[in-house]
């Protein structure tokens, strides 16, 4: 059977039509609710190290004692960094400060200590206040560097 010359018009048309369909939209990454936590997280310890640059300029006596604490927060930036379930982008740790501020005036030890007691007590609180939210790995890491935090003013006082 042969097709006439209106029905090729017909099915041409229809294929037409069929074919200016709209195509279904790429589907958008799912958003994964720890990278929030894993920032806010990240955050903390760069506020930590910052804190430990800050006091090491200020008190230089204190290196001996706080050199090894200020590698542990280097330590718990590169495990938030490290890899992840999601399979994302993963920022880098910093390996020192960008840029370095002004010396700050020399300051009294106790003084130095108590402001990193502070600082420590503060990541402590936040660490752990996060736990929660977080997925289970997530919430195992913040919790141990709760922890961590939260031991640092033994060895501080």
């Amino acid at each position: 059977m042969r097709a006439t010359r209106r029905q090729l018009l017909g099915a041409g048309a229809l294929l037409l039509v069929a074919g200016c369909r709209e195509a279904p939209t790429p589907a958008t990454p799912p958003v994964d609710p720890d990278d929030a936590l894993r920032a806010a997280a990240s955050e903390r310890e760069r506020v930590l190290l910052r804190a430990y640059d800050a006091a090491l300029l200020a008190a230089p006596s204190l290196a001996a004692r706080l050199a090894p604490l200020r590698a542990e927060h280097v330590e718990h930036l590169t495990a938030l960094a490290g890899p992840r379930a999601s399979g994302g982008p993963v920022a880098q740790a910093p390996t020192g400060s960008p840029a370095a501020p002004a010396p700050p005036a020399p300051a009294p030890p106790a003084a130095v200590l108590a402001g990193l007691v502070r600082a420590e007590q503060s990541a402590a609180a936040g660490h752990g206040g996060a736990v929660g939210g977080a997925s289970r790995p997530l919430a195992a890491l913040l919790a141990v560097l709760s922890a961590s935090e939260a031991s640092h003013p033994v060895v501080l006082g």
